[in-house]
């Protein structure tokens, strides 16, 4: 699922400690750095939503998520 980013999703991510990245996920290998089904990574990792939100930027939601 793909949903426009915005500094109020930001904001509200962490005012209720939302969890939504492989980094938060039962299905990522992280000695691997890796999904353990085989999904690329690069668009839910907690690093990229460390930055501030850029123009027509999204936040991406694996289908998969399952919270550790």
């Amino acid at each position: 699922m793909h949903l426009p980013r915005t500094a109020r999703f930001d904001e509200e991510a962490a005012r209720f400690a939302l969890r939504f990245t492989c980094d938060d996920c039962s299905h990522f290998d992280v000695a691997g750095e890796r999904c353990r089904h085989g999904w690329p990574t690069e668009e839910h990792r907690a690093t990229r939503y460390a930055q501030p939100p850029r123009a027509d930027d999204e936040v991406v939601f694996c289908k998969e998520f399952e919270l550790r």
